[in-house]
């Protein structure tokens, strides 16, 4: 599975200039998202799973995940008796050991309940999209910023922080410092101004806030165009995992990044994952 490093390296070419290093190669890495469903017994094993167009996806992802997902162990947020039946969406990461080998992992996964409806959740009402920076564009820089948001009974943006900014370029770690914090301040400038509809069903329906994950993507490669990334390697470059203030009572669930683009994720989740998330 080595097909994956030329791509990467291609796409980095464009910000060779401003790295400074000889070593891309020998830090580059790759992702994808997989989504699917998984069904889980009341006792936390996995009783069954389903790739999205597996057709799509990597042989040697498939095999990843055929050889983790089934020895997993979940907890459930209340006692349930009958199978529950959820969403899956893992984030694989690809790095290389050497010239000739690559190992693959299983870096963070996020799950949603199938049977609740639109109506059970926090949903866009008007978001309006970030400002591209223009240093940005200029040095070529992408990336993904997760937020993390409290949204109060009035449908407006309560508290905001960034949790995570993964990168799609290399460089020195200032400079990623850097390009992290420029992207991630536009991305806060434009969810500040966020709107959304309040549940009007659910258990949640009464809660005196909700605290949500959103995903905002800055990509040079998609602007105004619609590609169909599924099942392929982009470069990637995570970002550190903030620690945020507000969120101190909660646990902390390092599910950010399996988030896809344009999503709303709950920091409630039904159940949560207790096995470690697996590696080939």
């Amino acid at each position: 599975m080595k097909g994956w490093i030329a791509a990467a390296l291609c796409t980095l070419s464009t910000c060779v200039a401003w790295a400074g290093t000889s070593d891309i190669r020998k830090t580059a890495e790759a992702t994808m998202l997989v989504t699917g469903t998984i069904d889980v017994a009341p006792d936390g094993g996995v009783y069954s799973y389903a790739l999205d167009r597996p057709e799509k996806i990597p042989a040697s992802v498939v095999d990843l995940v055929k050889n983790s997902v089934p020895g997993w162990k979940f907890q459930f947020a209340e006692h349930v008796n009958a199978i529950q039946h959820a969403t899956m969406r893992l984030r694989i990461v690809a790095k290389p050991t050497d010239d000739k080998n690559d190992t693959l992992r299983i870096s963070s996964a996020s799950f949603g309940d199938t049977n609740a409806t639109a109506t059970d959740h926090v949903t866009y009402k008007d978001r309006q999209p970030p400002r591209y920076p223009q240093e940005a564009v200029q040095s070529r820089v992408d990336g993904t910023v997760f937020l993390l948001m409290r949204v109060n009974r009035q449908g407006q943006v309560q508290d905001v922080a960034v949790e995570q900014v993964n990168l799609g370029v290399y460089g020195r770690d200032s400079q990623m410092r850097h390009f992290r914090s420029v992207l991630g301040d536009a991305a806060l400038d434009a969810a500040k101004h966020w709107t959304y509809n309040l549940p009007t069903t659910g258990k949640h329906v009464l809660d005196p806030y909700w605290d949500v994950r959103v995903p905002v993507q800055f990509n040079l490669h998609t602007q105004g165009t619609s590609r169909d990334t599924y099942g392929k390697w982009e470069p990637y470059i995570p970002g550190p995992h903030e620690w945020i203030p507000w969120q101190r009572n909660k646990p902390l669930q390092a599910s950010s990044d399996a988030i896809p683009e344009g999503s709303i994720s709950s920091t409630d989740q039904p159940m949560t994952l207790m096995t470690a998330l697996g590696g080939a």
